[in-house]
């Protein structure tokens, strides 16, 4: 595709070809649309359909080609007897007392250690269930774990023997989202899969182009006129106003006519660069000034907003494209980092004065509760993290006996 064709001339003409490659993508790449028996685990999963290169992946596969959870990891595990109650929304996970009474499993009493409270997250009017477990994993991403685990330590009290450093080594891909959408409709860029190829940029960086299907494009609410961030946010908004005013006919291309999708290339530049952020328990403006989870930053490991040799590139790919150039709202306007990739939060430690789970994620203080997501990851890859994230769950899961 045309931006693959691109940033091989990039990677090429810093002497850098050597290290662009296609991505390696969860889909099935058999003949376009066409349905075929499980050709993954012997038979045994469910069918699947050649990729059409529509680059809806992270919208939603519409075509049964992406390989997800309820395709894998989910289908065996309902396939093999598990009840998976969707939209439930965890509020509570305490650990039983001798008062509890006990559930039961087949007329004898459970091993049960926790109670975990849940409501239905798609109604208006909760009404809370319990069940009990004798093992609890919490993977909730990155977000949902700290916000979750935060409140119980610190706000409902009902696991205060988690770890001091619960929400500390949060890190990102130090990472940008920058890209270009074309003046002229000619290449459908949405065409490919969601991220298609990558390479090195220099030592530490790595560029991906992304794409979103044709008619997804509300994306670009959140896209601003590439602007370098070496100056104030005051000055930062007049530009983007004498932007709007000069270049009407681009500031109409770029974020108010359709086709924004079929148009636009989204450059994901990534660095494996340390960086380092802390989530605790605390008000702020994004909290509406209630206790909520709230983001202090690490001195010394700020994550800067502007990536270096992030916006050359993309001006320089614009420039090849006959598009225009952008940043986002957040990083170019405001200085605020972005991040598709949030990491960390429970860090790996002997005890809980070192960290919040052992070296099989299980936490301290709490037998039978492991942390098994994105929160784990002990470092920025400067990659798109999910194959490494699932190793490590892999990992969890082998240390974890097998039930008879």
């Amino acid at each position: 595709w045309k931006a693959d064709e691109l940033l091989k001339q990039f990677a090429d003409e810093r002497g850098m070809g050597h290290t662009f490659r296609a991505t390696d993508v969860g889909a099935y790449f058999g003949e376009a649309g066409v349905t075929v028996p499980d050709p993954y685990f012997g038979g045994e999963g469910p069918d699947r359909a050649g990729c059409k290169h529509c680059g809806g992946c992270m919208v939603g596969c519409r075509y049964n080609a992406k390989n997800t959870l309820p395709k894998n990891y989910l289908y065996f595990a309902e396939k093999m007897g598990t009840e998976v109650i969707s939209e439930a929304e965890v509020t509570d996970v305490r650990p039983l007392t001798v008062d509890d009474g006990r559930s039961t499993v087949n007329g004898q009493r459970s091993n049960a250690r926790y109670a975990i409270t849940y409501h239905d997250s798609s109604k208006l009017f909760k009404q809370t269930q319990t069940v009990q477990a004798e093992n609890v994993i919490f993977s909730a991403g990155v977000m949902g774990t700290m916000k979750l685990l935060l409140n119980l330590r610190d706000v409902k009290g009902s696991l205060p023997k988690l770890s001091p450093r619960l929400g500390q080594m949060v890190r990102t891909n130090s990472e940008a989202l920058l890209g270009s959408v074309a003046r002229k409709s000619d290449v459908n860029y949405s065409e490919g899969v969601a991220i298609s190829s990558i390479y090195n940029h220099d030592e530490i960086t790595r560029i991906e182009p992304v794409r979103y299907p044709d008619g997804s494009s509300l994306m670009r609410f959140l896209a601003a006129p590439l602007i370098d961030t070496d100056v104030s946010v005051p000055l930062r908004l007049l530009k983007f106003l004498w932007w709007s005013l000069t270049h009407p006919l681009d500031f109409l291309k770029a974020l108010v006519l359709p086709g924004w999708a079929h148009n636009v290339t989204i450059l994901l530049v990534m660095q494996h660069a340390d960086n380092r952020m802390r989530f605790r328990i605390g008000r702020s403006l994004f909290t509406l000034f209630r206790a909520g989870m709230v983001a202090d930053e690490e001195p010394g490991y700020k994550i800067q907003a502007q990536v270096e040799g992030s916006h050359e590139v993309t001006r320089e790919f614009a420039k090849r494209t006959n598009g225009v150039a952008l940043g986002s709202i957040g990083e170019n306007l405001l200085g605020l980092p972005t991040t598709a990739h949030i990491l960390g939060g429970a860090p790996i430690g002997k005890n809980a004065e070192e960290g919040v789970v052992d070296e099989n994620f299980q936490t301290h203080n709490y037998e039978g509760l492991f942390i098994v997501d994105g929160s784990i990851m002990p470092a920025n890859p400067g990659v798109n993290p999910s194959l490494t994230i699932t190793a490590l769950a892999e990992y969890a899961m082998s240390k974890i006996g097998n039930k008879k």
